[in-house]
């Protein structure tokens, strides 16, 4: 499993030494290492729209029951508030990860357990959950109220968004979260963002969408996963200060190994 991140964050004129500490402290987290795992290639970057990110991905590895999750999400605001929250989010979901059966088991625990302290913050969270399962070749997954992903199947040449929806997280009390599953197959890749890029304008100041996304997918889904993510925030603009209006984060997922029948 590769595992490459982007460095987009600048050194503010003037920022406080506990600022820049602070940036670090997010840029490992972002950047934790991963065991080697020959059934997927991930990528991400996010790119805060000022010195912080409230936007989350994570990759997490769980030997023992050979599943690698795959997790992005979006703290409401911007800046340093919604940074504690994230941090607080990516915390909750590591120890939950170990005792979840399913993405909807992970996004209802982690919807109560934060929800007293995202009411009294005033705060919410979008979240995309799933894992994908190398004795089956599946890929579940769930929503909490975040962009669908994109599916772009290698053996039909063929591009979609997954379909899924759920309630964003520090709303309600005891919510319900669908899992729903997809075959992976070799050369198969998911692509999931937050809102930032979506929202983001292109060149001629047009606004971001799926079709757009979707066609820079198809002409350099052969290239590395690396270069593909570098190709989106290009091709958007949405790596530039004159166009991002948000935090931006992509993640990327290719299956390497032959597997399941879409």
């Amino acid at each position: 499993m590769q595992h490459r991140f982007f460095e987009y964050l600048e050194t503010v004129p003037g920022a406080t030494e506990e600022l820049v500490a602070a940036q670090k402290i997010q840029q490992l987290l972002l950047q934790d290492d991963l065991p080697i795992n020959q059934g997927l290639t991930v990528a991400g970057v996010s790119i805060p729209a000022y010195q912080l990110s409230g936007d989350y991905y994570d990759f997490i590895t769980d030997d023992e029951r050979q599943r690698v999750w795959v997790l992005i999400g979006d703290v409401m605001g911007k800046g340093i508030p919604a940074a504690l929250i994230m941090v607080m989010l990516r915390a909750t979901v590591r120890c939950l990860v170990s005792v979840s059966d399913s993405p909807g088991e992970l996004l209802s625990k982690l919807n109560n357990l934060l929800l007293k302290d995202l009411t009294r913050l005033k705060a919410f969270s979008s979240l995309f959950c799933g894992y994908y399962d190398e004795p089956s070749s599946l890929f579940y997954f769930a929503t909490a109220g975040h962009p669908n992903p994109v599916y772009y199947s290698a053996k039909k040449n063929s591009i979609r968004k997954l379909e899924a929806k759920g309630t964003i997280i520090g709303i309600l009390k005891d919510r319900i979260y669908q899992n729903h599953s997809l075959p992976l197959a070799k050369g198969d890749l998911l692509l999931l963002c937050t809102d930032g890029v979506l929202e983001a304008v292109d060149k001629n100041n047009l606004q971001v969408s799926y079709e757009m996304v979707m066609d820079l997918i198809m002409k350099h889904k052969d290239n590395s996963l690396q270069h593909l993510i570098e190709q989106i925030i290009e091709g958007i603009n949405c790596g530039t200060d004159q166009f991002r209006r948000d935090d931006v984060t992509i993640a990327a997922v290719r299956c390497e190994e032959e597997g399941g029948n879409d």
